[in-house]
């Protein structure tokens, strides 16, 4: 969208966010699939849930079914604030729903074309409110505490005490309100998340300044415990908005489909837009080699499409007036204009993305880690801020409790809770904007890993379209009556003949009786005469022009004698010997996997540069998996998603290039929407960049945590200092991982 000027779409839309019905009662649940019309086969619903700031908020969440017999599984969208349930056949939502309240957040359903776009701007003015709440009583109650310690005293001292407490009321009730819900749910729950440990200090601070101000001895806290809620509640705001706009940026649907279309007006005036932004019944044309983002039938002009992401097939298709064409095909050529049949969420294709993208959205092992490490840093704080209390206890209690407050608030498990998973979601993100679909996260971990790797020959390093190399004919009539045979056949040997008799302009004769033969090839009759053309072994393997590439030899027969033959080859892609050459520069070993007779497939190695111990010819589907299997951990297997299923789901990492995108993504862990082995080392730039960026955050995050952490412990850092380097720190985090999302975007993004 930033390359086609739209970048502020979204912007506009969350300003102007769509009316959204949606209840907030929960008694209103109990009938959910009546209220919603929601299939009850699908036993899952959306809710959006208030309250959800931060991964400790994910990670209870997801621990849903553990304690709430009714729930199978719970995936939580952080970004949107949803959480997605998926019941037991015997469960109810409306329990679930109660079970949510309980845990501390509102439950509000949503429907399945809904967003909660409204619902997220509604919590993000509570949110300001808050904040404006606390800011306007801190700033008074700090003018009040000038006046305390420049020495008031007495009545006029314990008049400005009395006031400082009052308008403290508010921050500690209203404003501090969130910190309470979500402390006392993880405590329910028996969970730690960063809310424990800051209400135990502020509540303690409270107690302790009521104490002081009742029998007028010792310290208050009131001006530090509402300052220190203000510049919670602002740092958490300012992460949060960060948090929820980039992470919203795993959107493969978009990524993949979005694009500038012109749509056709009255009177035949033509205006640009985002195809997010059609409607069904609009008149549209997109460019030659464009992807067309929406189902919809020709309503005139002529050319052709490729049918490659949905069916596998590359060949071009003539389009004709009142097609019907698919989103995800595209455009070769031609002018030709579209009605749109559907809006841009309901095409096939954009099913198939979103069910993609909620597997990609699941955790990979790293982002699981972070979440368990995340909640033996947060119990590991605790355990050393009680340690300094009671180390204090007796000498110097008021510091002792202001040294454990500064360590619990300086101390953030940012890098684990955000910048992990942001980083893997902005791998994702890059990948789906270069043409690569990745099925699941797990698979930018395990490349990280990979030790072997595995290619297809067959339409992976080659083409997959073959072309006549060499062709001996006893007349021109034989090239006649072979385009004869061969010119309504779709296989790709066919195709080859006939690419060739286009390019030579020969001219067909009239035959009669054609008929495929049981063993492979065509006959016909013509002249008196019965002609086949069919492929034969009789004649040396090989065009000396490209040994390489040799696919196979056919002859015409007339009458059973052998006339004419042709040499046909699988042209090796033109990409193929610098992937090779930078795969052995990063240390790997590449392996050749191919089906094709001994001869064949040597030749094509040598090459290529493949060891005679990495190739192996004359391999099943299953043998090519069974080789895989025996190679253990680490392999990336690169082929055909139809053809090598097997030896796509044997791998650790599964790559199709070729096949369609549906049928390819249930054996393969990645897709290539462009069949472009340049597309291979783009993947293993992107899960690298991303790993680089995780090793370079945590040594940040250690690094600060411990400085930090130190200087509060022997109190250089009060409080207040801490509550404003815990979110700088945190901001450099973020600012860090997305620098690792800045990723080029190809210039040939589907082509």
């Amino acid at each position: 969208m930033q390359t086609n000027g739209l970048q502020n779409f979204y912007a506009l839309r969350d300003l102007n966010p769509p009316a959204c019905p949606i209840p907030t009662n929960i008694e209103l649940v109990d009938n959910v699939e009546t209220a919603f019309s929601i299939e009850t086969e699908k036993l899952k619903v959306r809710f959006y849930l208030d309250g959800i700031n931060c991964t400790a908020c994910v990670w209870l969440l997801e621990k849903l079914p553990d304690y709430c017999t009714d729930v199978e599984s719970a995936r939580v969208d952080i970004a949107e604030g949803t959480i997605e349930v998926v019941r037991k056949s015997t469960g109810s939502f409306s329990r679930i729903a109660h079970r949510l309240s309980q845990f501390g957040y509102r439950p509000h359903l949503l429907r399945d074309d809904e967003t909660a776009i409204g619902l997220q701007i509604r919590e993000r003015r509570k949110n300001l409110i808050r904040i404006g709440v606390a800011g306007a009583a801190t700033g008074n109650i700090m003018i009040l505490a000038v006046s305390i310690y420049s020495g008031a005293n007495g009545t006029l001292g314990q008049q400005f005490q009395w006031l400082t407490a009052l308008l403290a009321l508010p921050v500690l009730t209203f404003c501090a309100w969130p910190f309470y819900v979500s402390a006392y749910s993880a405590i329910r729950m028996r969970h730690l998340n960063l809310d424990v440990p800051i209400v135990i200090a502020i509540g303690a601070g409270i107690i302790t300044s009521c104490n002081a101000l009742i029998h007028h001895t010792g310290a208050i806290y009131f001006d530090s415990l509402s300052m220190l809620v203000f510049l919670l509640l602002g740092s958490r705001f300012l992460l949060k908005s960060i948090q929820d706009r980039h992470l919203r940026a795993l959107n493969i649907e978009d990524d993949l489909l979005s694009s500038t279309v012109c749509r056709i007006g009255h009177e035949n005036k033509s205006e640009n837009v985002n195809s997010t932004l059609l409607s069904s019944g609009d008149l549209i044309e997109i460019n030659s080699g464009q992807l067309v983002p929406i189902d919809g039938f020709v309503e005139s002009g002529t050319g052709s499409i490729s049918r490659a992401i949905l069916t596998g097939e590359s060949e071009a298709i003539p389009i004709s007036i009142g097609m019907l064409i698919e989103a995800g095909s595209q455009k070769i050529y031609g002018d030709w204009r579209l009605r749109v049949l559907n809006t841009p969420g309901k095409t096939r294709l954009a099913k198939v993305l979103r069910d993609t993208e909620a597997a990609a959205a699941n955790k990979s092992k790293i982002v699981q880690f972070s979440d368990v490490a995340a909640q033996y840093f947060i119990g590991f704080v605790l355990l050393a801020a009680v340690a300094i209390v009671l180390f204090h206890i007796e000498s110097q209690p008021a510091e002792g409790f202001s040294r454990a407050l500064a360590l619990v608030i300086v101390t953030c498990p940012c890098v684990f809770g955000i910048a992990i998973p942001l980083s893997m979601g902005f791998a994702i993100r890059n990948a789906a904007r270069n043409g690569i679909i990745i099925k699941n996260s797990d698979a930018i971990e395990k490349i990280w890993d990979a030790k072997s790797i595995f290619f297809d020959k067959t339409a992976t390093l080659t083409t997959g379209e073959m072309a006549v190399t060499k062709a001996d004919a006893s007349s021109p009539l034989d090239h006649r009556i072979a385009l004869s045979l061969e010119k309504n056949q779709r296989h790709p040997v066919a195709r080859a003949l006939n690419n060739y008799f286009s390019a030579k302009k020969i001219v067909d004769v009239s035959m009669e009786q054609v008929t495929v033969l049981p063993d492979g090839g065509v006959s016909g009759s013509f002249a008196g005469n019965r002609y086949a053309i069919r492929s034969f072994t009789n004649t040396p393997e090989g065009d000396p022009t490209s040994p390489s590439a040799v696919r196979s030899s056919i002859g015409l027969f007339k009458n059973d004698e052998l006339t004419s033959t042709y040499v046909l080859c699988d042209q090796t892609r033109n990409e193929a010997r610098d992937i090779l050459e930078w795969f052995r520069a990063k240390h790997f070993t590449p392996c050749l996997l191919s089906g094709d007779r001994k001869a064949i497939v040597e030749s094509f190695a040598q090459d290529l540069g493949f060891a005679a111990t990495s190739t192996f010819s004359g391999m099943s589907a299953e043998n090519k998996a069974v080789v895989i299997r025996r190679s253990g951990p680490g392999t990336v297997m690169i082929g055909d998603g139809a053809n090598d299923a097997p030896a796509l789901a044997a791998a650790s990492v599964g790559i199709a290039m070729h096949g369609s995108l549906d049928t390819s993504l249930r054996t393969a862990d990645i897709y290539l929407t462009r069949p472009h082995l340049e597309g291979i080392r783009e993947l293993f730039e992107i899960a690298w960049t991303a790993k680089r960026a995780i090793r370079r955050n945590l040594f940040f995050s250690a690094g600060f945590n411990i400085i930090a952490g130190l200087l509060a412990a022997v109190g250089l850092m009060t409080p207040l200092w801490a509550a404003v380097f815990m979110p700088l720190s945190s901001s450099i985090v973020l600012l860090s991982a997305l620098a690792s999302g800045r990723q080029r975007r190809s210039q040939e993004r589907f082509l």
